[in-house]
């Protein structure tokens, strides 16, 4: 079809395959364990308010983090805080092997380390996704990252869920962690590969953001964005797996069904990275807005299977159309504003720290009204979150 025939400008680079081959591997490691260390917590204490307080300090702590190491990571380089960013996380999980159960005990300060793993990782990765792809090819680069990525999701917690079916009590949980921590250390050799970057600008322009707003002012609609997507994205990390292990009973049907939802942000994904286009931004955002906005609407039926599946479906179907089409649409305004690829390491850095206070700002908006398992309020909540996601295609601003 003409529609899906490839252009030269949408090509990517070497080392842009490099980049996504990595992290598809960073990415496998991840899936194995991540929505498992929330059902870990789960199984131990069958308690709301600690996997909400695991998540709520990892959250701010990636904030806080990202913001104070930015000026670190643009004097030592994107790719040196990149790499520091994958053994802070092989390092989480090795810690976590070697205390298991009494994780417990120390969950805050695993939360800690999770925060700063996850701060230094996703602000190399993001700096190194901005620079080995361009506003022509950064949909296509972005739809591959989220398909690789979910592929890599795909595979894991389904792994993952029968593993550790096959063991007694919460060893098959240690096992997978394992597997977990080495996948990190393969992912520590891969970025090896990964060339270092030449430029010369190691000075930190954080301090001119004001000037920029200034000169710019929907620029900080633009980051305000980045707050309003985050906000449910906390929530949703970790509350739909309970859910469905509350109903099911079984960790590897968990697993499953998380395939399932993948491989329709997979299909989403592909489908974005072949015809997706800058200029529809808004468009895509509203589409998004009004699906995610449908995908609560089910749970206000009962908290049953078929609406818990049909939330998670339908939301894996919008979530990579907002994700990456406010990607590629940051990405554009970094070359608008006045210092254009010279804040490119800042407006990372802006980007995580603001989407982190949303999650986090969103996690407390929930453990404020649902404390426990609550069939009642869960469905009030989760409508709320969703329905500040129209305020995004307003605060798209392309000038």
């Amino acid at each position: 079809m003409k529609l899906l025939k490839l252009s030269k400008e949408k090509m990517l680079s070497n080392q842009a395959v490099i980049t996504l081959v990595n992290h598809t591997i960073f990415q496998f490691g991840n899936s194995l364990s991540i929505i498992f260390i929330n059902l870990y917590l789960w199984r131990l204490t069958n308690s709301l308010l600690i996997n909400g307080l695991f998540n709520l300090i990892a959250i701010f702590s990636q904030a806080i983090i990202t913001y104070s190491v930015g000026k670190v990571a643009k004097e030592k380089g994107r790719l040196t805080i990149y790499r520091y960013g994958i053994f802070l996380t092989a390092l989480f999980y090795l810690c976590i092997i070697l205390v298991q159960e009494d994780m417990v005990k120390y969950f805050y300060l695993f939360a800690l380390m999770r925060g700063a793993a996850q701060s230094a990782y996703w602000l190399g990765y993001f700096t190194l996704a901005y620079e080995v792809s361009n506003n022509e090819n950064r949909h296509r680069y972005l739809g591959w990252n989220q398909i690789t990525t979910q592929s890599a999701n795909l595979i894991g917690p389904a792994a993952s869920g029968a593993i550790i079916s096959m063991y007694a009590g919460l060893s098959g949980y240690v096992f997978v962690f394992t597997i977990a921590f080495i996948m990190f250390l393969i992912a520590t050799i891969g970025s090896l590969k990964i060339k270092k970057e030449t430029s010369h600008h190691k000075q930190y322009y954080m301090k001119y953001l004001p000037l920029i707003i200034k000169k710019k002012p929907n620029f900080l609609k633009v980051l305000i964005g980045w707050f309003v997507i985050g906000f449910p994205q906390g929530i949703i990390s970790y509350v739909p797996p309970i859910l469905l292990y509350t109903i099911f009973l079984e960790e590897s049907t968990v697993g499953y069904l998380n395939v399932a939802f993948l491989s329709i942000s997979i299909i989403s994904s592909y489908i974005i990275s072949r015809v997706a286009n800058i200029q529809s931004t808004r468009k895509y955002l509203l589409y998004s807005a009004i699906g995610l906005m449908v995908s609560a609407s089910f749970l206000f039926w009962e908290i049953s299977v078929w609406t818990v599946v049909l939330f998670m479906s339908i939301s894996h179907m919008f979530k990579p159309l907002q994700g990456n089409a406010y990607a590629a649409f940051y990405f554009k305004w970094v070359g608008m504003i006045p210092l254009k690829e010279n804040f490119r390491m800042e407006s990372v850095v802006l980007r995580e720290t603001i989407t982190n206070l949303g999650r986090g700002s969103g996690i407390i908006v929930f453990m404020i009204f649902s404390t426990e398992i609550n069939p009642t309020t869960i469905p009030w909540v989760l409508i709320a979150v969703m329905s500040i996601q129209f305020l995004i295609p307003w605060l798209a601003k392309d000038k």
